[in-house]
This record gives structure tokens, sequence and C-alpha cells, in this order.
């Protein structure tokens, strides 16, 4: 369940920065469909493309790891 939320929290993040995923996808060089397979937890996110990810959200990696219990 835990995962789960890292995954939402991509979602949330790009969402608040008023992102699509196509742009996001862009700038991760990849598809979109692959993209959001990584928003909904289908496949795992490698940690080269997290680091990826945080500088196109300009969020933390802590940040995407944060819980609400």
């Amino acid at each position: 369940m835990a995962a789960n939320n890292i995954y939402l929290n991509i979602k949330e993040y790009r969402e608040q920065k008023n992102h699509s995923p196509d742009y996001v996808a862009i700038q991760m060089e990849m598809s979109v469909k692959k993209y959001l397979k990584i928003e909904t937890g289908s496949v795992d996110l490698k940690i080269s493309k997290l680091d990826k990810l945080v500088k196109i959200l300009g969020v933390k990696k802590s940040e995407i790891f944060k819980f609400d219990y």
C-alpha cells in the first residue's frame, strides 16, 4: 500500500505544477503510455528516472516518499 502512495504523490505533484502527462513524458524522453504506467504503479520506477522526474516536478525525492497517515 505504501508504494501506491508514492505513485499517487507523483501524480499529485504533476497536477499541482499544472503539467500534463504528455509534457512530463516528453521531458523524461518516454512515451505517454509508459509514463502513465509509472503514475499508476504498473511499472517500477528506476532511480535514474526518479532523479529526472523530481527535477521536472521541482520537488525533492523526500517529498515523493511522504505519506499521509
